[in-house]
């Protein structure tokens, strides 16, 4: 009498004391991880048995569970756990790298934070509310910065990978009483989930009381999922605000940490220095093997690296964020198609990052930015609301479920590969990063937008808009403005119209929309103003060829999150092209994308 659910891998936050010796010149460490502290998750309370058999051991029995540092550097790893007095205890060591010498040093002047993610398998209800971990299995322990606030949930985030847990609710455990002639709870409570891979909140009391403490619920569990500050929750508990405008303030919480944050690629450089950086003549000295020249570009990669925990090679390089958002350096050609006639001068310009953005038509529609990201992101929404209803006097209301969903973000990774000329390396290093930075950055800005409108959500593409499920559709054949207007009422029946809306087609079907009037035998075109970007009806309407063809959407691109990690990434190939002497370079950057509410949305295909 069980089911599954998918769910993601959680984290514990503990404040515990951590031994540590020095042994054989290796730091041993040896604290407790994990407890039976009921910890309040977006289904319920969540308590972890640390019964015999409850915790698979097997990583650990195997060698292959990791201390980590915030869980993200490998620092270690862990030689052994113990489960006893309700507890998990760990025996770890540190490896013997710079990071884990640095988190030695912090824990023997006084760090006492300690971390575990772990799995859940298989999850009992116990009473209305709690939910007990029967089975769970730990995959990775870290030393963290930050202590644990049991009252706000600190320490627990959802990850990109989601997994099979068995859930056994009191109605199952109503139904297997039932079934075994025992006696069954008097009160049962279905422990539901969104079909987004997201926990539902509930309110399943026949009562105004129980509707409100279903939104104070939900609010103090977005509150501790997000890390938001007491008084923020509270401002929004008192004032009535409902779960939907909450979502919508975190949306807004969540920009303003992005955009505030340090990116894990900005090393300390100076404007002097970011200046001095020449991606040029990192791409030479990666293509010759011979760094001689490039020993600062050489250093900065080697930082990125080791802060991302990526493999560092002489022919990848890792591009340090303040040299992506610095002004590019200007060419001046007499024949710009052959690189001709580089100079030497430089003056304000794009950065790789501001082309990647205005390549894109899904930025130009409104789509919602989430820079400088470093884990993965869960985007909070409300699915329905819960209703009221009028009564007699003596009779007893019904209420109906308020349900919460969410978005989830992890890095996907798109790839542009152009060629440049070992001669033109040689000739012109400082104009050459232009060259190289608009390349690119087109490229991959292209390949974001591309993936934002159609992308398929497999084979690493992330999931855009026209593929995804539920989205609002209105015929195309031979389209007029009453079609035009159909698209509008088509996300107003889902209460999802924004005055923010805008309409993305191709140039073809502008045209053919600039060509037609709203009213025969007036001058009334659908598509008012430039063909490229015009508008249509009062919104927004951009063309371009990034769109399918005969394609037309409609809707509030600010429904469209795009994260962006900025982890910027360059791979030299001096092998490209051997015979010409052409060398291929490769730029990787991590971006994804998701859909809030896909009734925002509409799309006519086949447009005539």
């Amino acid at each position: 009498m069980k089911k599954t659910i998918r769910l993601p891998s959680y984290k514990r936050t503990e404040v515990e004391d951590i031994d540590s010796e020095q042994k054989d010149s290796v730091t041993r460490l040896y604290f407790s991880a994990t407890s039976e502290v009921a910890v309040q998750r977006s289904f319920g309370r969540e308590i972890l048995s640390h019964a015999p058999g409850a915790v698979n051991l097997e990583r650990a029995e195997t060698g292959a569970l990791p201390l980590l540092w915030d869980h993200s550097d490998i620092i270690g790893m862990v030689d052994g756990v113990e489960i006893k007095d309700g507890r998990s205890w760990v025996e770890a060591h540190l490896f013997d790298t710079e990071r884990a010498r640095e988190v030695g040093k912090m824990v023997a002047g006084g760090l006492r934070n300690v971390s575990a993610q772990y799995v859940l398998d298989e999850v009992e209800e116990t009473e209305p509310g709690t939910f007990v971990a029967r089975k769970w299995t730990p995959i990775e322990y870290s030393i963290v910065r930050m202590p644990a606030d049991h009252r706000v949930g600190i320490g627990r985030s959802h990850d990109e990978e989601l997994f099979d847990v068995q859930f056994r609710t009191l109605e199952n455990n109503a139904a297997l009483a039932a079934k075994n002639g025992e006696a069954t709870p008097a009160n049962t409570r279905k422990a539901k989930m969104e079909n987004q891979n997201a926990p539902v909140v509930s309110g399943g009391d026949n009562s105004a009381a129980e509707l409100e403490a279903s939104r104070v619920r939900a609010i103090k569990n977005l509150a501790s999922a997000n890390n938001i500050s007491e008084d923020v929750q509270a401002r929004w508990i008192t004032g009535g605000t409902s779960v939907e405008a909450v979502s919508s303030d975190l949306m807004q919480i969540l920009k303003a940490r992005s955009e505030n944050a340090k990116s894990v690629t900005e090393i300390g450089l100076s404007d002097v220095e970011a200046r001095r950086y020449s991606l040029g003549r990192a791409i030479k000295a990666a293509a010759e093997g011979n760094w001689s020249e490039a020993g600062f570009e050489a250093e900065c990669s080697r930082e990125i690296a080791k802060r991302t925990g990526k493999m560092a090679d002489g022919r990848r390089i890792f591009v340090p964020n303040e040299v992506q958002h610095r002004g590019a350096r200007a060419m001046s050609a007499s024949s710009f198609a052959n690189g001709g006639a580089l100079v030497q001068t430089t003056n304000g310009g794009m950065s790789f990052i501001d082309m990647l953005r205005n390549s894109s038509v899904v930025y130009r529609a409104g789509a919602f930015r989430l820079p400088g990201l470093v884990g993965n992101v869960t985007i909070p929404k409300q699915l329905t609301a819960a209703s009221v209803s009028w009564v007699g006097e003596g009779a007893s209301g019904s209420a109906s479920n308020m349900t919460l969903g969410q978005v989830s973000l992890a890095p996907k990774t798109a790839i542009a590969v152009t060629e440049i000329s070992r001669q033109l390396l040689l000739q012109s290093t400082p104009a050459v990063d232009a060259l190289v930075t608009n390349d690119l950055s087109q490229a991959v800005g292209l390949a974001v937008d591309l993936a934002a409108l159609k992308g398929s959500g497999n084979a690493g593409q992330p999931l855009g808009i026209i593929s995804t499920s539920g989205i609002g559709s209105v015929s195309g054949t031979s389209i007029a403005y009453a079609g035009i207007v159909e698209f509008q009422t088509d996300c107003a029946g889902s209460n999802a119209l924004s005055d923010a809306a805008a309409y993305v087609t191709t140039p073809a079907v502008a045209g053919l929309l600039k060509a037609r009037v709203k009213f025969s035998n007036t001058a009334s075109p659908i598509w008012e103003g430039k063909l490229l970007n015009g508008s249509v009806d009062g919104y927004a309407a951009h063309a371009s060829n990034q769109m399918p063809s005969a394609n037309l959407l409609f809707g509030d691109f600010g429904q469209l999150v795009v994260g962006e990690w900025g982890v910027l990434e360059i791979e030299v190939d001096p092998h490209y092209g051997f015979a010409t002497g052409q060398i291929g370079v490769r730029a990787l950057y991590s971006v994804d994308v998701a859909v809030r509410h896909a009734a925002a949305f509409s799309l006519a295909t086949s447009v005539t």
